[in-house]
């Protein structure tokens, strides 16, 4: 399992009184050093919604989905995962978090997520890592390619750079900065067959993420109602009559044969 971290900090937080969420070092440690979790993602932005945040609907929490993401007792409220993180707000500070997130899991890799926006930004990570001493083991770049039917159009469409050029800058920056020997990127962003997979791979990635192709061999049918409870293949619900739907035993067939 990567552990992928927003800004919610799921089974790493706490509710404050306000209704929004901390980081929790005591509850990381103790989920970060589970044999499962092999490495760490700290989420900055996704291509799907890059800078928009998200909210869980308190329709959408069960009492499992609340304990696994240590939400706290009934009744259930909606959970918000804001634009971003409230542990740090500058590249340095953010490199001291991937720091203490390496010593509280006992040394596994800590890397970051993020839909390339402003080139300066990422220049400034660069910078902080060479000041600092502190590397991230990798990068995971997100096309502006990605979708979900939990975000507005305006953001799917308009924010954020595609995968080609967003990979390009990465690796390029790293190899300025004589970084990229230290660092492995992870690539995603419509990566759906061995074509996509080769091109990606020849533009700079060591390794691709694949997530809109296994959907579609789970079964969606891209109905564009993730965030309303109401998926009519299963998928994004969590109402048992439409939840029945995603047939387990023979949907992990058709995700195995198309992986």
């Amino acid at each position: 399992v990567v552990w992928n971290i927003g800004t919610g900090y799921f089974a790493c937080g706490k509710n404050r009184p306000d209704g929004s969420r901390a980081f929790d070092p005591e509850q990381f440690a103790q989920n970060s050093q589970r044999e499962e979790v092999k490495m760490i993602e700290i989420k900055l932005s996704q291509g799907a919604k890059p800078s928009h945040g998200g909210i869980l609907p308190a329709a959408k929490i069960t009492p499992l989905i609340a304990e696994a993401r240590q939400l706290g007792d009934p009744p259930y409220k909606d959970c918000d995962s804001p634009p971003r993180h409230s542990a740090f707000s500058t590249p340095k500070g953010l490199l001291q978090f991937v720091q203490q997130l390496r010593e509280l899991s006992g040394g596994k890799p800590v890397g970051i997520k993020l839909c390339v926006g402003q080139p300066a930004e990422f220049a400034a990570l660069c910078h902080a890592m060479l000041s600092t001493g502190i590397r991230v083991d990798f990068v995971t770049v997100d096309g502006a390619e990605g979708g979900t039917g939990a975000a507005p159009s305006e953001f799917q469409d308009s924010i954020g750079m595609p995968l080609g050029e967003g990979l390009r800058l990465v690796d390029s920056m790293l190899m300025g900065a004589d970084l990229r020997e230290e660092i492995r990127i992870i690539a995603s962003g419509k990566v759906y067959n061995g074509f996509t997979l080769v091109k990606t791979i020849a533009l700079g990635a060591d390794l691709c993420n694949s997530a809109r192709s296994m959907m579609f061999a789970l079964g969606c049918i891209q109905a564009l109602k993730c965030n309303s409870n109401n998926c009519p293949t299963g998928i994004t619900t969590q109402k048992p009559e439409l939840e029945s739907a995603l047939d387990v035993g023979n949907k992990q067939i058709r995700v195995a044969n198309f992986h």
